[in-house]
């Protein structure tokens, strides 16, 4: 069933409105108190994603607080690295870790292959928040992009620098490209079958894309990333779905980053929006208020969040966003309070 009056879809098909869609990454989270009830039923968070009833709730929650006009499924970017056998758990305090991490080339040959079935919580939550969803409002689904996986996987945990995964792919260039490419067919396997279940539009994470060089970057992620965009607009179940890429502060043109084929570039909070206007007509753009201005006082978040509505007025096929996600120390009384001023505006 078509949705045919979302502005959100709208705007992924470089429509100009009056009023920008409205959603947030990390809509869903700690900052909320109805989340973090919930959350207390579990002592490891990824097994709170494996409950597709429980993901459903958690989907479901900032949209009824805030009726924005975009949901995103309610899951984690390590879903594929875990069901490889990576044995991924999240510790309080320190964020994922990997029991089972690539650590050398023989690692990379040995690594279970995917098997889309191990991720049937997530199809089942895609549909059960789908179904629940009205019919106007469009799911988002997602995965991380082929190098972020792989950097977590290598690294074994979150970090600053990444030194395991950068001294890894230099010294094992050949298993490296062998692995990414292992996680890219992974990722293309994991979205068909979220956009099966009732997925309207995805998302890929390349949330990590900060840590490598221009050339680096080009060679290691945003090859795979094309790839992946080109096999899912040559799938048929896949090829009238909009993709959109968010990118942490790469280090690159842009004009690299929309060579991918993305339909929405998701721009990283300290990207300049008057260095991207220029793509009108050729890529719908997503952002990009920081965060960290939520923490401040409505005047200051009023006065920030219309530099960036200016800098968009007429731009087609474009919808606010932050740019990154929301943090556990902002009051929702302050999304609350963001949303309606781009609505009154």
């Amino acid at each position: 069933m078509t949705i045919s009056n979302s502005i959100f879809l709208k705007a992924l098909n470089k429509e100009k409105l009056l009023t920008p869609p409205i959603w947030y990454m990390r809509q869903a989270g700690r900052y909320m108190p109805e989340y973090r009830a919930v959350r207390k039923g579990f002592k490891n968070f990824l097994d709170m994603c494996k409950d597709p009833d429980v993901c459903c709730e958690l989907a479901l929650q900032p949209m009824n607080k805030f009726e924005l006009d975009a949901s995103i499924l309610f899951s984690d970017i390590l879903t594929i690295p875990d069901a490889m056998d990576l044995k991924v758990k999240f510790l309080e305090g320190e964020g994922p870790v990997f029991d089972n991490p690539i650590r050398n080339a023989q690692d990379v040959h040995d690594i279970e292959p995917f098997d889309a079935d191990k991720l049937s919580y997530v199809y089942k939550a895609v549909s059960n928040i789908r179904s629940a969803l009205p019919r106007d409002i469009p799911l988002i689904g997602f995965c991380g992009s082929p190098w972020t996986l792989a950097a977590y996987s290598i690294e074994g945990r979150s970090s600053k620098d990444f030194s395991i995964t950068k001294k890894f792919i230099e010294n094992n260039n050949i298993e490296a490209h062998i692995f990414l490419q292992k996680l890219t067919d992974a990722c293309f396997i994991y979205l068909r079958e979220q956009v099966k279940a009732g997925a309207d539009v995805i998302q890929i994470f390349d949330s990590w894309a900060n840590l490598l060089t221009e050339s680096d970057y080009q060679n290691y992620s945003l090859n795979y990333i094309s790839s992946l965009i080109a096999s899912l607009k040559n799938d048929p179940v896949t090829s009238s779905t909009p993709i959109i890429l968010f990118a942490r502060e790469p280090r690159c043109s842009t004009e690299i980053i929309v060579n991918t084929n993305t339909d929405c570039l998701s721009l990283y909070w300290s990207m300049e929006p008057k260095d991207f206007t220029y793509l009108s007509g050729k890529v719908s753009l997503q952002g990009n208020l920081n965060p960290k201005i939520l923490l401040e006082s409505n005047d200051i978040i009023k006065r920030e969040t219309y530099k960036i509505l200016d800098a968009f007025e007429d731009y087609p096929g474009y919808i606010f966003n932050l740019g990154h996600g929301i943090t556990p120390d902002i009051d929702p009384a302050k999304v609350s309070y963001l949303t309606d001023i781009i609505r009154e505006r």
